[in-house]
């Protein structure tokens, strides 16, 4: 199978959007978020590979899902949900989580995505007149004809994604669009900041407000415990008594302390679902950990190689220049009490980080905008005069004091934090 094949789902992102599509197809980056959780759950039986797909002229294709084909014709490949024949023609449906336009019109990605299936068919030999798109949202299937106009717009979609593909860096992104506000990418493309810093946009930023993951930790604290796996959901069990289990998807980590044994099948389910795991002594040191296949996010990868060549202080730099203006930020944004002095403050020592011309310097700059940052975090809390808020003033900055949480609860396994640390 070629490797420069063109998956027609990205075809589909190039469509919705061209920077969306480098990001995750020339770049190899994604994150997930509720739109994409949902859409995998619609997706779970017609990812289930099943039924015949004989050759055209062996026998008639009746119903098959989950099948994947390519086609060198157009350099494509695609995967179809499903696969109906029926008076020796065959058509792919292709389900989508949520609804049509408003007036029942498909979507122009699920459009082109779904017609470049059916041209894949084609091309392996199998009759194809149309295609149809199943919203899961509102029930409907929608019926496309493979008129002549519709294939020149798939060939011309799929030449501009390649042309797009070739670009040595992502196009632009698109300005005041609705689509961003859900895109799950949106925290890496940074639509808005982008515009501005380009004044491509009048109206100042939205501002971003981070989603609360739903994944949390899990801590597993009693000796002699077994981590394992069953029917998507992680098992904590001691001689063969289960203490606890929790659902795959609601993990962000897995942390084992002391004695306690983690089976080959968790550790495969942990690291295809992008969950680190890291193995701790009784007392809470970091023996090592592992997690599954790295990025493939080749610029970052090119840039980090070219960033050690330099062998000089900028990158530093540039990092605390960067932590001291993002710590300014939080002040700005979030501080309920006047802290116009600190900001002040901070924005001059960010411009001395940036010509700092030796490692002593840079660390001096550092330290003295981490206390003027802790000395204001206060002014962030809800009220200084509350118990957190009086308890940080008093107590400060503590580098490495540390303590136990009374939880009783985590001495086996617990999804909440076990060790609060303040630094």
């Amino acid at each position: 199978m070629n490797a420069d094949l063109l998956p027609a789902r990205m075809v589909n992102e190039f469509v919705y959007c061209p920077r969306l599509f480098y990001l995750e197809w020339v770049e190899a980056r994604f994150a997930d978020n509720e739109d994409t959780r949902l859409g995998s759950q619609v997706h779970r039986r017609v990812d289930t590979e099943s039924g015949a797909v004989p050759l055209p002229d062996e026998r008639e294709l009746r119903t098959a899902r989950s099948v994947t084909l390519s086609s060198e014709q157009l350099g494509v490949i695609a995967k179809l949900d499903v696969v109906e024949g029926a008076g020796g023609t065959v058509v792919p449906v292709d389900y989508k989580k949520g609804s049509p336009q408003a007036y029942g019109a498909p979507w122009p990605s699920d459009e082109i995505q779904v017609c470049l299936q059916a041209l894949v068919l084609r091309d392996n030999g199998y009759p194809c007149e149309q295609a149809e798109l199943y919203y899961a949202q509102t029930r409907q299937r929608l019926s496309i004809r493979l008129t002549q106009e519709r294939v020149s717009g798939v060939r011309n979609a799929v030449a501009d994604a390649r042309t797009v593909a070739d670009r040595a860096t992502a196009p632009l992104p698109l300005v005041d669009s609705p689509k961003c506000v859900r895109c799950s990418l949106v925290g890496l493309c940074l639509p808005d900041e982008t515009n501005a810093l380009l004044a491509r946009r009048e109206q100042p930023p939205r501002r971003l407000v981070p989603l609360a993951p739903d994944q949390r930790p899990v801590y597993v604290t009693e000796p002699g415990s077994f981590v394992g796996v069953k029917s998507g959901r992680l098992e904590i069990t001691r001689n063969k008594e289960k203490l606890a289990s929790f659902r795959l998807i609601d993990i962000s980590q897995l942390a084992v302390f002391g004695r306690v044994q983690v089976s080959t099948q968790a550790l495969q389910e942990c690291f295809a679902r992008d969950i680190p795991v890291l193995w701790l002594s009784s007392g809470g040191w970091l023996h090592g950990f592992a997690q599954g296949q790295p990025s493939k996010y080749v610029e970052l990868r090119r840039r980090q190689i070219a960033v050690h060549a330099q062998a000089e202080a900028g990158f530093a730099r540039r990092m605390v220049a960067g932590k001291i203006a993002n710590c300014r930020t939080l002040l700005r944004r979030n501080a309920r009490g006047e802290v116009a002095d600190y900001l002040d403050a901070l924005k001059r020592l960010a411009g001395q980080a940036q010509a700092a011309d030796n490692f002593s310097t840079l660390l001096g700059i550092e330290g003295a905008a981490a206390r003027l940052y802790f000395g204001a975090f206060p002014a962030m809390l809800a009220s200084t005069a509350d118990s957190i808020g009086a308890n940080f003033s008093h107590l400060g900055r503590n580098r490495r004091r540390r303590s136990i949480s009374s939880t009783p609860y985590f001495l086996f396994a617990t999804r909440c934090l076990p060790r609060t640390w303040s630094r």
